[in-house]
């Protein structure tokens, strides 16, 4: 996630608007969660794509808007933030898959030479940008002094300041020793990618990924038509949030997009089908490495170290955002909300409901 604070939800209660008729046992276990979220003071809107028992089903809470009483769709679009480091991870398993690199390949060779010749790289390699093992830190140090717009902290940030501070980094952690998620390492790895391919990291997207899965409402902008079917965000004291821009972090967290769409965009992670991408896709859930910490393949991690469920989140400045796929069970479970309190978290609850189910 990027540098979001800690939210205390308030413990007030509300009236709310919902689409869940509450007729099946199913919709009866989804609403005890959800319901309990949107009832919180200061939550907004969510939007739940859920696939159980092959089946699909789309629940939707609150509003869109602070006061406009109208309910969220399944094609109600949200800021997904850290989610797109999945769609980062996945475009580098296709490279692997094709030849054009290997997991074990060193970052220096995709950097120019006054970057590369930075001691403090050496050893650094693309599975572990991708695996939060590169000992790149969260966050570089020189964002700040980019930002114009409270709003938009990374929406200044090009590859000239990203290889301005690679440039200059003296000390970070031995590659491969130890998990730290760091925004930095995937937004480098985006930038790599580009290099690879000859290509923006956008169109790589849409190309090897938005394109085949037919995931018509995943964007890196909205604008024209689709801004009307934005949620508006909000930030952790309720003000109105806009959806994030970004430049070199974009690999990071700039996608947004639909429950509809991340919902077939989990069910992807379930198929078989003999295609590039579904062979992408199956790398990306190989195991890379484990400890106390964490446990993570390519991108994705792996909840309480169970290898069979994958999962990812992601917060902006006023959406939350969470995928997490039972690759055992053929569950998908995706939440979106328009507030920047817990609403990715509520996404498990909705698992744990599922699971008695079956």
């Amino acid at each position: 996630m990027f540098n979001r604070q800690p939210y205390t939800e308030d413990v007030s209660t509300k009236a709310f608007n919902t689409d869940n008729s509450l007729k099946t046992r199913l919709d009866s276990a989804v609403n005890g969660p959800l319901s309990s979220y949107i009832r919180t003071k200061g939550n907004v809107g969510l939007s739940v794509g859920i696939h159980y028992g092959g089946k699909d089903y789309y629940f939707n809470y609150g509003e869109t808007r602070l006061g406009n009483s109208q309910l969220p769709t399944s094609r109600t679009l949200y800021d997904i933030g850290s989610v797109t480091k999945t769609f980062t991870s996945t475009l580098l398993a296709l490279a692997v898959n094709e030849g054009k690199v290997k997991l074990s390949s060193p970052i220096t060779e995709f950097l120019p030479d006054s970057v590369a010749s930075n001691p403090a790289l050496k050893g650094i390699t693309l599975l572990q940008l991708a695996n939060h093992t590169s000992g790149l830190p969260k966050m570089v140090t020189n964002w700040e002094r980019t930002v114009t717009h409270i709003g938009q902290p990374y929406a200044n940030y090009d590859t000239k300041h990203l290889f301005s501070y690679l440039k200059s980094v003296k000390s970070i952690r031995s590659p491969g020793t130890k998990y730290e998620y760091s925004n930095t390492a995937v937004g480098l790895l985006g930038v790599i990618l580009e290099k690879i391919y000859k290509s923006p990291y956008a169109d790589l997207v849409a190309k090897y990924i938005i394109k085949p899965a037919k995931l018509n409402e995943t964007k890196f902008t909205v604008k024209g038509a689709d801004t009307t079917l934005l949620a508006q965000g909000y930030n952790e004291i309720f003000i109105p949030a806009a959806p994030w821009e970004f430049k070199a972090m974009q690999a990071a967290g700039a996608l947004k997009s639909s429950a509809m769409d991340l919902l077939a965009y989990g069910k992807l992670q379930l198929s078989d089908a003999p295609t590039p991408l579904s062979t992408a896709i199956k790398l990306t859930h190989v195991l890379t490495y484990k400890d106390e910490q964490a446990s993570i393949g390519l991108g994705w991690h792996f909840l309480g170290g169970n290898p069979k469920i994958v999962w990812h989140n992601g917060a902006t400045g006023g959406y939350r955002s969470l995928v997490c796929v039972d690759l055992e069970r053929h569950i998908v479970v995706v939440v979106l909300t328009n507030n920047a309190s817990t609403g990715d978290t509520v996404g498990f609850e909705v698992l744990k409901a599922l699971h008695p189910l079956k």
